[in-house]
């Protein structure tokens, strides 16, 4: 579903009729996705990750003007399968992107964009109410209690950093992250309390913030080949010392 409205965005921006999809050459090219200007960036052959070198393209792509058709359009599919290299390679484009250019960036974890990215895009949720309440719900903890919990207990540790730049409190926090049964949950539980905009955290910079953000974000997608959590949290927490 995801897949088609984004073809139908595509089509709406580059109809030659001005409609939001026909029978047009143009839209027949893009649905056949043989048109120049409507390009998508897939995870290839055996990889797991959309690489660097994908996005290099893209960005190189995205600085040229429209082949034939009124807008360039780029679709990322899955987002949340960038690298951390190719995430950050994105952010300027993003931010400053090019006249008559359009980046749609399809994932249904948006949880495991980074910070950086969510923050250079505009979200659109497209689902049914159930699906959307589950979503929002950052972590699949067995009740809401034990998810407070755990999110109490990792605002202690980092007010406490906040508070006298204690990086032994770092170091609790990603025990506490590591000894949960559901790592990946408790790291986007983390994750989401590092973005929050809490205000007692508002003595650490917000670019240290986003940037252990994006360190844990990246660190669930390590631990298919790291498999030590504590460690990669604590690497991903080491972006708020200094």
């Amino acid at each position: 579903m995801l897949r088609d409205i984004a073809l139908r965005i595509a089509q709406t921006l580059n109809c030659l009729n001005g409609t939001t999809g026909d029978d047009c050459t143009s839209c027949q090219r893009i649905e056949r996705r043989i048109h120049p200007d409507v390009h998508f960036i897939e995870v290839g052959g055996e990889r797991k990750m959309i690489s660097i070198e994908q996005i290099r393209d893209l960005v190189s792509a995205a600085t040229m003007r429209p082949y034939e058709g009124r807008s360039k359009v780029f679709i990322i599919d899955p987002a949340d399968a960038l690298s951390p290299s190719g995430s950050n390679s994105l952010l300027k484009t993003l931010e400053e992107p090019a006249r008559d250019t359009t980046f749609i960036l399809l994932t249904r974890s948006p949880d495991l964009l980074l910070p950086t990215i969510r923050s250079r895009a505009q979200s659109i949720y497209i689902g049914d109410e159930r699906e959307r309440d589950r979503l929002q719900q950052i972590a699949a903890f067995e009740s809401d209690e034990d998810r407070d919990t755990l999110a109490n207990e990792l605002r202690a540790a980092l007010y406490r950093f906040a508070d006298k730049r204690d990086s032994v409190a770092l170091l609790a926090a990603a025990t506490i992250v590591a000894g949960q049964e559901e790592v990946k949950d408790a790291m986007a539980l983390l994750a989401a309390i590092l973005t929050s905009g809490d205000e007692k955290l508002a003595t650490i910079p917000r670019e240290k913030l986003l940037a252990a953000a994006d360190g844990v974000l990246a660190a669930i997608r390590a631990m298919t080949i790291n498999a030590d959590p504590r460690l990669t949290v604590e690497a991903a927490l080491s972006q708020l010392v200094g």
